[in-house]
């Protein structure tokens, strides 16, 4: 059934909006903050009083009871291994990250009722993106040609007869044309294959090598009230920022050395917002027990991609779609996108000034994911959303010591992957400019993350640790038989940042 659906997927249908995985990482809420916030696992929805509480219950900034202001950076080294038909490849990626800037101005009414009225402001990065990926191994039985030819088989062309403007007005597949300029075929003009479909160059082994940089930045500005210290009410308003780009190159050898290679430049741009709304309440009025609850609507996107790409023919020659006129080979496709709704429950508990314990949950659906264009394909997409995505589970505790000032932080979050298990990208739902085949289906992602501080009356500063871990299954193209084994990926990012802080 689901190789009788990819094949009638596979029938042209025309230019799209954004693929599936170029959009599920913008998705995600890394864990991104304070030094503080970071250290407690993300854990203070229903503490309180942090910065970086504003992004996800913005009931959080309610607690403040001064004016603050803190500034976090730090290291991140991102780490990835993948292990396909025995071959192993690795690599490693250290970048400096300035990941939060914050700001809260917070009003004594003097009033019974309503005691505190705060504003907030915040720069943080959303998304981290930025990474390198390899994996290489032996080809067996499987190569991207094959998916060269079922495109070619889906909207067929004439090989000997084309024109000098093949990539300007779009009417094939740019993969399929890529593969016809590089000569993957014989003498005689059959293209990909012979008429027995075995492939003309057939290759022994592959190799793919990836990088990601850039990802989402966020301005988050919090209007919160403190009533009766007994509520707390707050509402975010966020406005992000999308700069990303991706270069990948694909190969194929024989025993005479490369047979084709194909790169890849990918380029996504564009800005979206959300609003945020949280409470917590604390029920009992004489315990420091307290609960929240927070809603985030979706991100309304508007998204613009750029795709380039460039063949190596099995006798060392390059062809690029940059290499024609009318689009200058970087050809862009407009896109409106709505993430799915979020939804957060949490509780704290603090022992005088010296524990403070956090735990709480998240949802979202993440076959709620929508194309807003009225387009078929964008309905097409957002079928394939459904059938491939499903829910996100989010489970986050967290726990702060204090010994007069100084601070002892531990936190530990489990994230369900919103990937279905037998997840695959369709390239009948791509944009006929979309040359890349590859794609990766992450799983459960743990994070345990470590702490320490000092605050003073005036200033303070903090430190934390994290180690996220997760692993996933990487296919260089996607195989209708379900016979091409993926290649196994563990993922591992180590972070370290400090926060300096003072309190006016």
């Amino acid at each position: 059934m689901k190789r009788l659906l990819y094949i009638l997927l596979l029938l042209p249908l025309g230019l799209s909006a954004q693929n599936m995985y170029n959009v599920t990482p913008f998705l995600d809420n890394d864990l991104i903050g304070t030094a503080r916030f970071v250290g407690m696992g993300g854990s203070m929805s229903a503490l309180g009083a942090d910065l970086s509480t504003m992004s996800v219950n913005p009931a959080g900034m309610a607690l403040f009871r001064g004016n603050d202001f803190s500034l976090t950076g730090g290291l991140m080294v991102n780490k990835s291994s993948a292990l396909y038909e025995g071959a192993k490849a690795e690599t490693s990626k250290t970048l400096p990250c300035f990941s939060n800037l914050s700001l809260v101005l917070s009003m004594d009414l003097n009033d019974d009722y309503l005691k505190f009225l705060n504003l907030g402001f915040a720069y943080r990065k959303k998304n981290n993106l930025s990474s390198n990926f390899e994996m290489e191994g032996l080809a067996g039985n499987f190569s991207q040609q094959y998916i060269m030819e079922q495109l070619y088989r889906s909207n067929p062309f004439d090989v000997n007869k084309l024109s000098s403007d093949m990539y300007d007005y779009l009417n094939y597949n740019w993969l399929t044309l890529l593969a016809a300029e590089a000569y993957l075929g014989d003498s005689l003009g059959n293209f990909i294959t012979y008429p027995d479909t075995s492939l003309v160059w057939l290759p022994d082994e592959i190799g793919y090598y990836q990088e990601q940089r850039g990802g989402v930045d966020a301005i988050d500005i919090n209007l919160s009230a403190n009533i009766s210290d007994r509520f707390y009410l707050g509402t975010t308003v966020g406005i992000y920022n999308v700069d990303y780009s991706r270069y990948s190159s694909y190969s194929e050898y024989d025993s005479y050395g490369p047979i084709y290679t194909l790169e890849n430049k990918y380029v996504m741009k564009g800005a979206g917002f959300d609003i945020k709304l949280g409470a917590i309440v604390r029920p009992f009025k004489y315990s420091p027990f307290k609960v929240g609850v927070s809603v985030h609507t979706p991100i309304w996107y508007t998204l613009d991609e750029y795709t380039s790409a460039t063949i190596t023919d099995p006798y060392g020659k390059r062809f690029s779609t940059t290499d024609y006129s009318l689009y200058n080979g970087d050809y862009s496709v407009r896109s409106k996108l709505s993430t799915p709704w979020r939804v957060n429950a949490s509780m704290s508990y603090t022992f005088g000034t010296y524990l403070a314990l956090n735990a709480e949950y998240e949802f979202a659906d993440y076959s709620a994911t929508q194309y807003t264009s009225r387009s078929y394909v964008a309905k097409a997409q957002n079928e394939e959303i459904k059938y491939n995505l499903g829910n996100q589970h989010i489970a986050r505790v967290g726990a702060e010591l204090n010994i007069k000032g100084f601070a002892l932080r531990a936190g530990y979050n489990y994230s369900t992957a919103p990937f279905k298990s037998d997840a695959y990208k369709n390239l009948g739902n791509a944009n006929v400019t979309d040359t890349s085949t590859e794609y990766m289906n992450l799983y459960d992602k743990q994070t345990c993350t470590l702490g320490c501080g000092y605050h003073g009356k005036t200033f303070y500063f903090d430190m934390a640790y994290m180690q996220e871990r997760q692993n996933a299954e990487f296919f260089p193209f996607y195989d209708i038989d379900f016979v091409n084994p993926g290649a196994k990926v563990a993922l591992t990012n180590h972070t370290a940042v400090a926060t300096v802080g003072v309190r006016f």
